[in-house]
């Protein structure tokens, strides 16, 4: 999926604080430039980040819903595959999109490199539910 003119992106990433230090390292070293700069501002650290242990499940969340990032062309599949590949020990999950509201949403989890389409895999599992109610 392609987006156009503002991007937008909400993405919590979820695991040992210690995998999590060194995710944010990878983000504001630059590696994203080539699809946007990368700002500290975005990352909103979890309420028990800073006393978790190294070893500690926490959780960040990536979001810039207040100020939208001046794209001509954002491929979200390009993006995702160097974000999610980076982010492999991580649990990840959230959304990308535009000034026209269109939205890709996914889902990646720890000890992945890829990432699944969260609404398709939604309404896979949402028509399999339908049809075990319809068998009984």
């Amino acid at each position: 999926m392609t987006l156009c003119e503002e991007l937008y992106f909400e993405i919590t990433l979820t695991g040992a604080k210690s995998a999590l230090k060194k995710f944010i390292s990878y983000l504001k070293s630059g590696e994203l430039d080539d699809f946007f700069e990368f700002s500290p501002d975005y990352i909103s650290y979890d309420d028990n980040f800073e006393e978790a242990d190294s070893d500690t499940e926490t959780s960040i969340v990536l979001s810039n819903d207040d100020y939208g990032i001046e794209i001509d062309e954002f491929d979200t599949d390009e993006f995702l595959e160097l974000f999610c590949r980076a982010a492999k020990e991580l649990d990840v999950s959230g959304s990308l999109y535009d000034i026209d509201d269109e939205e890709y949403s996914f889902k990646s989890e720890a000890g992945e490199t890829y990432y699944i389409n969260a609404r398709r895999q939604t309404l896979f599992n949402e028509d399999e539910d339908k049809a075990e109610e319809d068998e009984d």
